[in-house]
């Protein structure tokens, strides 16, 4: 979305800053950088307005002043009127300018910079942010009662396309920073609030914070973040959510990781996003061919539908050797694209099922040569566990099974509680996590942990 920033030239410092503090996908327009040499001046501001979704007008007395300004005023006005939606929104930089402000201007609701302190500013950027999404929803709903021309209809996909990223930017956001927040510790509103401000995000008090809440949540943006009035936690996880988050680091970790496998072996996959990683990885040595007779054991949907459609695609065999995928069968979970055992789908759920499917893969395939395996977070200080036994009974099978066992953990989960246990560190585990900024004590304090036990811990850079 284009916001055309419209200021007397003694505010140039002032439209820098206040374009700073906006999100990426808001592109303002400076004529000081988007002007290109040699244009005509009024052509090219005209243009640009014309092209933009919003005029911000900052109001003092140099602007009231300027014949510049006056123009910008008059072309953001007729497209108003040629448009039926509003498009100019005043800043009112200096109450005593405001009387003398045009009258067409003076009519309308302005948002006000009180000084040109970082926080006025910052709180200026949160309340344009707003004003944005809330314009972006008055012209999707008008545009829905109306058949729009072919260029206005490209202008609203376009103001889709930017507001649909706007809200999934946010959601991820808040929902990374929530990864070590569940109901056991969930973290104060206040603390979440001040917590995305470190982080970079425009956001001001509580309230604004449960504002923007509860507008993604009826967009259905937060499914798995829970709040009330005072607390705010991730009740669960989703696939896509997970898959999306630190996607280079992960490709790093599982570049690191899948230099281990040979042709030959027999090798776990476990479900998660960082081990379906270490499946790409694998795909690109079957297609080159320097990678054959491979057989992999998985719980993964996305892994056993990348490799089936890879050895497809080579033109591959039921009885080739290239590679072989067994798929453990049973409950298909929605939540981590994985199954689950036919004992664990029962309700209620055994407490120590007889996991029949296990044993007989074990017969088909023997010992596992190497099982990489993702992790939620610690099991107390000796181990690394999972939320539920849904998601572990596959993962305590690999690490009895598997003569060697990689574990690839995403670093921000290194000190996450988790209620179920699926591994000690008395096991002799290999865990391979990344450099991650902000997580140099979680990193160092995990490696602690390990410091005489049979496991070791590698970093990534």
């Amino acid at each position: 979305m284009k916001i055309f920033l419209s200021h007397s030239s003694t505010q140039k410092a002032l439209v820098r800053e206040i374009k700073r503090h906006l999100p990426s996908k808001l592109d303002a327009w400076l004529d000081e950088v988007d002007l290109a040499a040699g244009t005509n001046v009024a052509n090219g501001l005209q243009d640009a307005i014309a092209r933009s979704d919003m005029l911000l007008l900052l109001i003092d007395h140099a602007a009231n002043k300027s014949e510049w300004v006056a123009k910008e005023i008059q072309w953001a006005i007729e497209k108003e009127d040629s448009t039926g939606l509003p498009f100019l929104l005043p800043v009112m930089c200096d109450p005593e300018a405001w009387a003398d402000a045009d009258p067409r201007v003076r009519e309308r609701k302005f948002l006000q910079l009180h000084n040109q302190e970082e926080e006025s500013i910052a709180k200026l950027g949160r309340e344009l942010t707003s004003e944005v999404l809330g314009w972006m929803s008055l012209r999707l709903d008008r545009d829905n009662a109306i058949s729009p021309g072919v260029l206005e209809a490209q202008s609203n996909a376009e103001l889709i396309r930017t507001a649909d990223q706007l809200f999934e930017d946010t959601a991820t956001q808040i929902k990374s920073h929530l990864l070590p927040y569940r109901s056991e510790n969930p973290i104060a509103l206040s603390d979440f609030a001040d917590l995305l401000r470190r982080a970079g995000m425009s956001l001001g008090n509580v309230p604004e914070l449960t504002e923007m809440l509860d507008r993604l949540r009826a967009m259905h943006r937060l499914n798995g973040v829970e709040y009330d009035d005072e607390y705010v936690f991730l009740s669960r996880e989703s696939y896509s959510f997970k898959a999306d988050l630190h996607t280079e680091l992960k490709r790093r970790i599982a570049r690191r990781a899948s230099r281990e496998v040979e042709s030959g072996m027999t090798v776990g996959l476990d479900g998660g996003s960082t081990v379906l990683q270490v499946a790409q990885q694998l795909v690109v040595r079957l297609r080159a061919n320097t990678l054959n007779d491979l057989t992999v054991v998985t719980n993964s949907l996305p892994i056993a539908m990348l490799l089936t459609n890879e050895l497809s695609t080579i033109g591959a065999g039921d009885r080739d050797r290239n590679a072989r995928v067994l798929l453990f069968g049973g409950l298909a979970r929605p939540v981590s694209l994985t199954t689950i055992p036919f004992d664990f789908a029962k309700q209620p759920a055994p407490t120590e099922p007889e996991v029949e499917e296990l044993d007989r893969v074990r017969e088909v395939v023997g010992a596992l040569d190497i099982a990489f395996l993702g992790a939620n977070g610690m099991y107390g200080t000796t181990g690394l566990g999972t939320k539920n036994k849904f998601e572990t009974a596959v993962k305590s099978w690999m690490v009895s099974v598997a003569e060697r066992r990689l574990v690839l953990m995403d670093p921000t989960k290194l000190d996450i509680p988790q209620h179920v246990p699926f591994a000690t560190f008395d096991q002799g585990l290999r865990i391979i996590t990344g450099n991650l900024p902000g997580r140099e004590d979680a990193i160092a304090t995990f490696a602690g942990l390990l410091e005489g036990t049979p496991s070791s811990f590698e970093v990534v850079s």
